[in-house]
């Protein structure tokens, strides 16, 4: 077994070196496999962290030749079957040899496994299902049927087959190939899941999602949760709880006699796609477009594993009845079997980050590895012994909410969970202790003249904010006014025109109008809806309110009588709408993809088609003949009225798009859960200006020698000093350009600067200023380091030249080739020796001939890792070791261990033992 592992795992290893890979122990193998146990002992360095306690959870990859959209797994768990490419592939589990390919003729929605896996069945879109024997191939039933098929499952010891499509579920005999009952559905909607006895399913439309019965057709229950919102659900084994996977990226499992919402499962940062439960109803298995598969617990909602090795969104996933094995399907083309049995530990140092590592440092004694990453916006600190990130990010926050963007486009105002946070965002300064809802944060919206900022959230409360930037280290909370009134979540929040009153839309059904002027009383509850309003604004006069609600309607209410003057019906949800400037036009959003556009009689002016998911933001033009909209499908998109048509389509932002609006109808601002605000042309539709909203793309790090300094220069020219112990910020600005490399001086007292403007510069840490500027190359500065007494500067231009500078005459004392043009960083090691980190190589220099040296000095302890892998350090030596460099993203050392940082987000520490044998 350890050996299938070993050669599944680590194929490519053994393939390119296998004599490197004996040498050095077998690098890769776990600490508790039995090979570890025998031979560790007897190896002269060790792997402190990165390396696997046990045998990693994967047991095997699939790979096909196209997207996987299905994966279901045999109940006796020996096989497990697939769909992709227009073909159903079954493999057996425990050798993972492909047993059958099926070719069905025609696109499949659903497949479906007996119980000991000789058969399998499946769906076809256009209606009909076929069943194959899985040793002949031979297709064995096929029952025409009407509508497209949503749902296949074997029921009654593989003796019958159940279906169900728009129009109805069916029951069919695969002994005696007829088909035994045809229950016409009394509800709308497409069955999606079946209990194992076959007795109830699983009805979902964009409104309700409804527990039925197979052989009546009646309705057994409705689940406390919009339709709209639900990408995924599935039975228990029992059949009386039914779990769902939401839009929103949470799981909720509700009860299926009374609808009701027992628990809520919080971990993933996407929609989740599919869920299954355990064969004991113990556990759930989810996998969500965040490329995570997670295993939960059923009695407390814990997430109990992540599992991690896909690279796009996961499709499909199931669990074996045993409970020992869930499978994973994705659109990178692969099939994951995993192992879930509990106790088995996990690769310490995994990540589902698997951005480019940016700027990477560590801590004086080794313990700590600081890292930032391409897009996250943020620092994170690892410890080095058992792998586990050790805080909270340093930069950033959680997950986006709601964005919304000052009338003057100057600030941004960002809810993350409970917390509010104001973003200068001309010059990248922060409000980030804003807190006091008690939930999540739904809404916001600046006032007309941005001296105030109003939230609402699942807590059921509106709160007004003070949105002036202060200081950082000042810790007042903001809050001016708290409103309470609303007897559920509040979806929407916005200013009237003239700032004196607020309207607000909730699950509770309700708008209510509130009167700022006064004490902030409500002033008008406007009732009519039937669902979740999530979309309110104010018409420009004052007069007017518009609403969309999850109930399919648009409503126009006169605000002084509180009366419904209008409404539309559409074929969704509606999650945005607005009037135009004259008030003469109204645009929705819809849950269905489209744009509405009609004017205030109730006459239609456009429906416009393009986007593929969600509409959840929509403006006019000052003229009134475009519209812009955000979508969450990632686009903002650009309507000319008249011609009833996309113009123009903007792509860059990575998530969904929740803010769009007009300037001078030259150029549109959108915002985006991705954490970037944008500015596009109107005319190109290209980008002008990218903004990350919350912080900046960190392009190097740097520790004091007492590890309390954190400096980091980021990629929008800044410098940020983070004091470790009491949270403090200080920002240095005055490189005009990204910054390449920062470095403490030995005394802490200084910090050397490099930039792509060119220069390189020094800063004083106590007064928090710029002492001099040292150098100026036009090609700009990679690297830079400052000697023991401080006295000489190294720097690095982009061709690999290191320039030896004295500080205090400013002249260039000595320059040669290094032959290196990806290094990632430099430090003295003493006052002659000078080390250089690229990509996979730590070289030493001697800086007084200006060559590399391949002996390493007595006062130098560290290691270093030649070309070809091979690992050598003054601790041991009389040992190497090898490290495979294939897929190592950078490398940092210190003292006696080099960090490897790898592609796939992991890392692995390397040290030597100092016996020396």
């Amino acid at each position: 077994m350890e050996a299938r592992r070993l050669t599944s795992q680590s194929y490519s290893l053994l393939e390119d070196s296998p004599l490197q890979i004996y040498y050095s122990g077998l690098v890769q193998i776990p600490k508790k496999s039995d090979i570890a146990k025998r031979f560790r002992k007897d190896w002269n360095w060790e792997v402190t962290s990165g390396l696997a306690e046990d045998w990693e959870r994967c047991e095997g990859v699939l790979k096909l030749n196209g997207e996987v959209w299905l994966v279901v797994f045999s109940s006796d768990g020996r096989m497990v079957a697939a769909y992709a490419e227009d073909e159903i592939h079954i493999w057996g589990v425990e050798d993972l040899k492909e047993l059958c390919v099926v070719r069905p003729p025609g696109d499949l929605t659903c497949i479906a496994l007996s119980s000991d896996g000789k058969i399998v069945a499946a769906g076809f879109n256009k209606g009909g299902i076929q069943i194959w024997d899985v040793e002949t191939k031979n297709e064995r039933v096929q029952d025409i049927g009407k509508g497209s098929i949503s749902c296949i499952a074997f029921i009654d010891k593989d003796q019958e087959v159940i279906y169900g499509s728009f129009e109805s579920i069916c029951r069919y005999s695969v002994k005696s190939n007829e088909r035994l009952t045809d229950i016409k559905l009394k509800l709308e909607g497409r069955p999606v899941s079946f209990s194992r006895d076959g007795k109830r399913a699983i009805l979902w439309n964009q409104d309700h999602i409804y527990i039925v019965n197979t052989e009546t057709g009646d309705k057994i229950s409705i689940l406390d949760i919009p339709g709209s919102l639900v990408g995924a659900a599935a039975f228990s084994m029992d059949g009386e709880k039914v779990v769902s996977g939401l839009y929103d990226g949470t799981i909720r499992m509700f009860d299926v006699q009374s609808g009701n919402e027992e628990s809520r499962l919080i971990g993933h940062v996407n929609s989740v796609t599919s869920v299954a439960f355990s064969g004991d109803d113990q556990r759930i298995v989810s996998g969500s477009r965040d490329g995570g598969v997670r295993i939960w617990s059923v009695s407390d909602g814990k997430e109990e594993m992540k599992l991690v090795g896909h690279t796009h969104w996961v499709t499909s996933v199931a669990y074996s009845d045993h409970g020992l094995r869930a499978a994973s399907g994705s659109w990178d083309e692969t099939v994951r079997i995993w192992s879930v049995e509990p106790g088995l530990e996990e690769r310490q140092s995994s990540s589902v980050d698997r951005r480019e590592v940016t700027a990477l440092a560590l801590s004086s004694d080794g313990q700590r590895v600081f890292y930032a990453t391409d897009g996250d916006r943020r620092i994170r600190i690892r410890n080095v012994d058992n792998g586990k990130e050790e805080r909270p990010s340093i930069v950033g926050r959680d997950h986006v909410n709601t964005v919304a963007i000052s009338n003057d486009g100057r600030h941004a105002a960002i809810a993350r969970g409970k917390q509010l946070q104001i973003c200068d965002l001309r010059h990248s300064t922060y409000r980030v202790n804003m807190k006091g809802h008690e939930d999540s944060i739904l809404s916001a919206a600046f006032s007309p003249d941005n001296k105030k900022v109003v939230t609402g959230s699942h807590d059921r409360t509106i709160r007004i904010w003070d949105p002036k930037i202060r200081k950082e280290e000042e810790d007042e909370d903001g809050e001016k006014k708290k409103l309470e009134g609303h007897e559920d979540s509040v979806w929407s929040v916005s200013f009237s025109p003239d700032g004196s009153k607020l309207v607000s839309g909730s699950s509770d059904h309700t708008i209510r109008i509130w009167d700022l002027e006064t004490e902030s009383v409500v002033i008008k509850i406007l009732r009519g809806h039937t669902g979740t309003v999530f979309s309110v604004a104010f018409s420009s006069d004052n007069q007017k309110v518009v609403s969309g609600s999850h109930d399919k309607t648009v409503r126009v209410w006169d605000v002084e009588t509180g009366e419904a003057k209008r409404h539309q019906t559409y074929g969704g949800s509606i999650w945005s709408v607005a009037f135009s400037p004259s008030n003469s036009k109204i645009v929705s959003g819809c849950n269905d993809h489209t744009i509405h556009v009609w004017d205030v009689e109730g006459d239609e002016v456009a429906v416009l088609e393009g986007h593929t998911d969600v509409v959840l933001s929509v403006a006019f033009s000052s003229d009134q003949q475009r519209v812009v909209s955000g979508s969450h499908d990632t686009t903002v998109r650009l309507w000319d009225l008249e011609m009833r048509k996309e113009v123009k389509g903007m792509v860059g932002h990575t998530d969904s798009v929740q803010f769009v609006k007009f300037q001078e109808d030259d150029t549109v601002f959108s915002a985006s859960h991705d954490g970037s605000y944008r500015i596009w042309d109107v005319q190109t539709g290209k980008q002008k200006i990218m903004v990350n909203a919350f912080g900046n793309r960190a392009e190097s790090i740097a520790l004091s020698s007492d590890d309390r300094l954190l400096a980091v220069g980021l990629k929008d020219s800044t410098i940020r000093i983070l004091d470790m112990e009491t949270g403090n910020e200080v920002i240095l600005q005055g490189h005009t350009n990204r910054v390449t490399s920062v470095a403490f001086s030995y005394s802490n007292e200084k910090i050397l600067s490099v930039s792509d403007d060119g220069t390189a510069r020094i800063w004083n840490v106590e007064k928090k200023e710029e002492e001099g500027r040292l150098y100026f190359c036009s090609n700009g500065l990679y690297s830079a380091a400052l000697s023991p007494d401080s006295t000489i500067v190294a720097l690095r231009g982009c061709d690999g030249t290191i320039w030896l500078l004295n500080v205090e005459t400013r002249a260039t004392e000595k320059n040669f080739e290094s032959g290196q043009k990806e290094v990632s960083s430099m430090s003295f090691l003493d006052a002659t020796h000078l080390l250089l980190r690229s990509r996979d190589v730590i070289q030493m220099w001697n800086v007084e001939t200006g060559e590399e040296d391949e002996s390493i000095p007595d006062t130098a302890n560290v290691p270093i890792l030649a070309r070809d892998g091979w690992i050598y350090s003054p601790s041991a030596p009389n040992t190497r070791c090898w490290f495979p460099l294939n897929g190592v993203s950078r490398v940092i050392s210190n003292a006696s261990c080099i960090v490897f940082w790898l592609d796939s987000g992991d890392f692995v520490i390397v040290k030597f033992k100092e016996s020396g044998r």
